[in-house]
């Protein structure tokens, strides 16, 4: 109360009489000056459950502190914390679309220490202010399409992906919209960088964060998100789908939530396609030979769920 009476919530249109910033401000400002007043008038302002504004000035310089680039377990709990405290989630809003939207905020996240200092950039052009960061690529001899090593910390990962299903009211029309950006922008980069993209260290991460997301079987993620994810991830070279299911049977302490998923979306898919499609057969070439061949993709992990790789 004495900050709205003293300097105003910063807002010219307000119409709280409270508040310095109102064209209808009810005080003599000149009251103002005796600060003796002020904390009194608050005292009964308080009493009396006033009216307060939001502070833009506040909340932009909030905002501005608080808004991140990619994820940690740690920097996304003080991000919550900071929502709880000032009950504004836009700031936790808006640092979900800055990281899920974006191919390399997102390939950033949860990265393992070792990896995270040491590693290298390398961008196909240089940078300028305009550049956005989807233009880099990251290189580290470390990690290759042979081996099962990720940059990923998938431990740190998994907690914090849990954390977010309590948060699903706040921010999961973000990430669906978000995500759709991405994926989309990621399903054209494939046709010309394909061998770029599966050699950059961090590629693997996104999928690996993505399936763990709680929201994934939800049905406005199953219908579109699930289908570009699912799409992508059947357009990759062979040694990339090789390496992604040796990364999941090295990782994955369980593998039912994954197959559950895998089942989920085929189903959706398959009534969905049932529902536009006359069926006079019940041949199952003709359902294997639709767009992106995802049961190619379910009978992989499936085998993988009851044979895992050493």
């Amino acid at each position: 109360y004495f900050h709205q009476l003293i300097s105003g919530c910063g807002n010219p249109q307000c119409s709280n009489i409270y508040c310095r910033s109102s064209s209808s401000f009810k005080y003599d400002k000149t009251i103002l000056e005796d600060r003796n007043q002020v904390a009194a008038e608050v005292i009964r302002l308080s009493s009396e459950y006033a009216p307060l504004c939001d502070d833009i000035n506040l909340i932009k310089e909030n905002e501005q502190k608080i808004e991140i680039n990619n994820l940690t377990e740690n920097n996304l709990k003080e991000l919550i914390s900071q929502c709880e405290k000032t009950n504004d989630w836009n700031i936790l809003e808006k640092s979900m679309e800055i990281i899920f939207s974006n191919r390399f905020n997102l390939l950033t996240s949860f990265l393992k220490v070792d990896f995270s200092e040491n590693i290298s950039n390398k961008s196909e052009s240089s940078p300028t202010a305009s550049a956005t960061p989807k233009s880099f690529f990251i290189h580290d001899p470390r990690i290759t399409l042979d081996n099962d090593e990720i940059t990923l910390d998938f431990d740190a990962m998994k907690n914090t992906m849990k954390l977010l299903r309590f948060y699903e009211d706040q921010i999961s029309s973000t990430i669906h919209k978000s995500l759709d950006l991405l994926l989309n922008q990621l399903q054209y980069e494939l046709k010309s960088k394909r061998n770029e993209l599966e050699t950059d260290a961090n590629f693997f991460n996104l999928f690996l964060i993505i399936f763990e997301l709680p929201y994934l079987s939800d049905p406005l993620f199953l219908f579109d998100i699930a289908r570009l994810f699912y799409s992508i991830l059947t357009n990759l070279s062979i040694e990339a789908q090789a390496k992604f299911v040796r990364i999941l049977s090295k990782y994955a302490t369980n593998l039912d939530a994954y197959v559950l998923h895998v089942q989920q979306y085929i189903t959706m898919h398959t009534l969905r396609w049932c529902d536009h499609v006359g069926i006079e057969t019940n041949s199952e070439e003709l359902l294997s030979s639709e767009p992106g061949n995802i049961y190619l993709q379910y009978e992989i992990l499936f085998k993988l769920h009851n044979h895992p790789i050493n």
